[in-house]
């Protein structure tokens, strides 16, 4: 099958999957929160992912998933930023709806998606590739959108995806189709990863397919590393929280591998500590402390609250963040 058509190009980078504000009397998406979000976000030069975990997306109407993307769109069209793509979560049950969400996206404004494998029956799919694969090529002939590939089998994922891992074969025979542009690697393997760069980074694959395909980490805690092992960049929430710092590390690390600049490579080791420390942080804080984070340390009522029945940070992860984000804090508000 041939390509899905681009209209924004895809790149290398540091992208960001931002929280869905929700008011906190109503539970209401603040659509005008969302709208601040984005523009921070595209200021600090953070790529821009909506409806994935940590935008809730499973809490959310299809009415809601069309309104968050529209107004994101509209949220960087108006600031100036009309290049930037829009990297949308449509993964769901099945294959049909899976398909049918993915439609709806791009008629909202969305430039790509990102789908997870179907999680809530994963006692009777979770270790049956072959169904799985026909999930996914199944999704990758019909999507409008180039698909990335969304590995999420951590156990903090089990509402997701249920534990479902996807090995570099499974990904690898994957990246053969036209319309899979990419993979996010939330198992967190940075081997896996350089596997599959191998073989989509060679000349032979090259000479295949007409675009790219991008390795993203799910954390910025593995950065440096993940691109010393060929990844693209990464997709971490702790971009909701640092974004400048996270930016400032990507450039400094890829700056430094690709002159052998010694000096360069110490300061993004050191750059990746700092991120290494905040995103341990808020991955322990989870959807919520997230949230609470933004509003306590960026701007109030830009998070705003989870949705019943996620909790809201409790006082014991208000303390942990107090800590854990205070030299990445200290850095960030010095750029």
């Amino acid at each position: 099958m041939s390509p899905s058509a681009i209209s924004r190009p895809f790149t290398d980078g540091a992208y960001c999957p931002l929280v869905t504000p929700f008011k906190p009397d109503t539970e209401e998406v603040d659509y005008d929160a969302l709208r601040s979000q984005v523009v921070r976000l595209a200021n600090a030069r953070m790529g821009i992912v909506v409806l994935g975990t940590n935008g809730e997306a499973s809490h959310l109407s299809d009415t809601e998933r069309a309104g968050v993307i529209r107004a994101t769109r509209q949220a960087l069209d108006s600031s100036g930023h009309t290049h930037i793509p829009i990297l949308a979560g449509t993964g769901t049950g099945s294959a049909k709806e899976t398909i049918r969400l993915t439609i709806e996206a791009r008629d909202a404004g969305a430039d790509y998606a990102i789908i997870i494998p179907p999680g809530y029956f994963s006692f009777a799919v979770g270790r049956d590739l072959p169904s799985l694969k026909k999930f996914f090529l199944q999704v990758l002939d019909a999507s409008p959108l180039p698909v990335m590939i969304y590995n999420f089998p951590l156990n903090i994922a089990s509402g997701a995806a249920s534990g479902i891992d996807f090995d570099s074969d499974f990904v690898i025979d994957l990246a053969e189709h036209q319309n899979c542009f990419g993979v996010k690697l939330t198992c967190a393997s940075i081997g896996k990863g350089q596997r599959i760069a191998i073989h989509t980074q060679s000349a032979a694959y090259k000479e295949r397919h007409p675009r790219p395909f991008f390795i993203m980490p799910g954390y910025s805690d593995i950065l440096l590393p993940a691109l010393i092992a060929r990844a693209s960049g990464c997709i971490t929430g702790t971009g909701n929280v640092i974004p400048k710092t996270i930016v400032k590390l990507y450039d400094t690390a890829v700056s430094a591998l690709a002159t052998g600049n010694a000096e360069q490579l110490e300061a993004a080791r050191e750059l990746q500590d700092l991120v290494a420390e905040a995103d341990w942080a808020i991955v322990k804080a989870g959807i919520g402390g997230t949230k609470y984070a933004m509003d306590t340390y960026v701007q109030e009522g830009l998070g705003g609250v989870p949705r019943t029945p996620l909790p809201h940070a409790s006082p014991a992860i208000k303390t942990m963040l107090a800590s854990g984000l205070k030299r990445g804090l200290a850095y960030e508000n010095s750029l």
